[in-house]
């Protein structure tokens, strides 16, 4: 839709709103009217804006396809398509992909010009299967496909720089923006720290990807610049409509792991910068990285081991070491503390000071990093809290693949999002479940005999000093690592 036809719908809304008391009404009540009319100047004004700030265009030839898988996403997909329509390389075409809503998403995305917009047809798929159904329909005659989550914004050169990485790469596959938070979009303290600790997450991550010649094992779906040709060629290779796995719940790992197969790069960019949508609440961010968890650990299970398997068994093996290292200390602390065994070393104090060193380095890399960023990395115990609510669900994933146990990622992180999930409840029951363990573990301690609880934590010690020196050590080296002028 184009601003005059904006005006002319303002203009016939507010003849019919201040119409004398008697005159007929055909639409709804006032405060309903006017809610349309403040929302009808706000989208003008948006698009007015954008056009007098609008960024030089770039030229190419290549032809560009934008797929946004969208479910229920009124509150962020304006801003999304704002900045998709002020790229500096603007899209040849942007597809915003409604999938079962029940909200306004569809009714907004149709405002914008320049937009189509696609409904899914039958999806029981979620996102993997719309992404799936617009690339079947729309692909042919794109050299490139961006895919993203209709939550992120991208930064006004994103498509331009991801384009130039991409069209400069050896048998390209994809590659990936670099993702951090705005972190004004929590309106809490809770909310805000939890974003705060997210980037600190996510600027470690990236950094570590562009530490290893920028090579990634998942092209993260809130934003990567794909090769059609590469997603043709998986398409065929697995012989279906479409290049995403619908059988797990990480079909942009699985993607780069076909990428892999076929001999392809997958890169995160060194410029390209978006801004995807954070996590608000400890229930969302559970459910969503329960799912990111199960999925991996899934995927995993059936895999055979090459190159790119064996990097994905690495960082669940980082997080299996820092389980092992937080629960051996509280349980061999309290064991010797119970057998009167207990002997303060000052060389424990080591490992948490390394921590704090390299935690401030990633605070101080995290892009528009503030002074709280710093504080939180200097601080340790929020970073410490936050890597054991990873590992809780690193655990508990691992937990349901082994069972056998499947459950619905896509439908626990929608729930968990909108507040229906039984957060709550979980976490008494799985509280419950520890400190009952942890009676019986202390009960069966006490009766241990004393030769035997000696040769546990002689043993123990030495074993959790070992790892804990492995870790430190590791550290170190992130610390002192070059970064070649490449930031997360």
């Amino acid at each position: 839709m184009n601003g005059s036809s904006y005006i002319n719908q303002g203009e016939n809304i507010m003849a019919e709103f201040i119409a004398p008391r008697g005159a007929q009404r055909i639409h709804a009540p006032r405060l309903h009217i006017a809610a349309r009319v403040n929302e009808l100047q706000r989208s003008l004004s948006r698009t007015t804006h954008g056009i007098r700030h609008r960024a030089p265009r770039e030229r190419t030839n290549a032809k560009l396809l934008v797929l946004v898988p969208s479910h229920n996403e009124e509150e962020s997909i304006g801003d999304v398509l704002n900045a998709l329509l002020n790229q500096t390389r603007p899209a040849d075409r942007i597809v915003v992909i409604c999938d079962n809503c029940t909200d306004r998403t569809e009714e907004i995305a149709s405002r914008y010009r320049g937009v189509t917009v696609m409904r899914t047809i039958n999806n029981k798929e979620r996102k993997v299967g719309a992404l799936n159904q617009a690339w079947y329909r729309y692909q042919a005659g794109y050299d490139y496909v961006l895919g993203m989550d209709a939550d992120t914004v991208l930064d006004r050169e994103c498509i331009g720089q991801l384009e130039a990485e991409l069209s400069e790469t050896a048998r390209p596959g994809g590659v990936m923006a670099r993702y951090t938070f705005d972190q004004n979009l929590g309106l809490t303290a809770p909310a805000r720290m939890l974003i705060r600790l997210q980037r600190l997450e996510f600027a470690g991550w990236t950094a570590d990807a562009l530490r290893r010649n920028r090579k990634t094992y998942v092209l993260g779906g809130q934003t990567s610049l794909f090769s059609n040709h590469a997603l043709r060629a998986v398409a065929d290779n697995n012989q279906t409509k479409g290049p995403w796995d619908t059988s797990t719940q990480v079909e942009d790992m699985q993607l780069t792991g076909d990428f892999k197969a076929m001999g392809l790069t997958t890169n995160v960019s060194t410029t390209a910068r978006a801004y995807a949508g954070p996590m608000l609440g400890m229930r969302a961010l559970w459910a969503q990285r329960r799912k990111w968890d199960e999925g991996m650990a899934r995927l995993l299970a059936k895999s055979a081991p090459n190159k790119w398997v064996l990097t994905l068994w690495r960082s669940q093996f980082g997080m299996a070491s820092n389980a092992i290292t937080r629960i051996g200390f509280l349980f061999l602390l309290f064991a010797a503390l119970l057998a009167h065994n207990w002997i303060w070393n000052p060389l424990w104090l080591i490992p948490p000071a390394v921590a704090m060193i390299l935690n401030l380095k990633l605070a101080w890399r995290v892009p528009n990093r503030t002074w709280k960023d710093l504080l939180t990395g200097v601080l340790l115990v929020p970073v410490e809290l936050y890597l054991v609510f990873r590992i809780a669900c690193t655990a508990a994933s691992w937990v349901y693949v082994l069972a056998g146990i499947k459950r619905d990622g896509w439908a626990q992180q929608a729930a968990a999002e909108s507040g229906k999930s039984n957060g709550v409840g979980k976490v008494v029951a799985t509280m419950a479940l520890i400190a009952l363990a942890s009676v019986g573990t202390v009960v069966g301690w006490i009766y241990v005999p004393r030769n035997i609880q000696h040769e546990v934590l002689v043993y123990g010690w030495a074993t959790l000093a070992i790892v804990t020196i492995a870790q430190t050590a590791l550290m170190v080296t992130r610390i002192i690592r070059p970064a070649h002028g490449l930031r997360p």
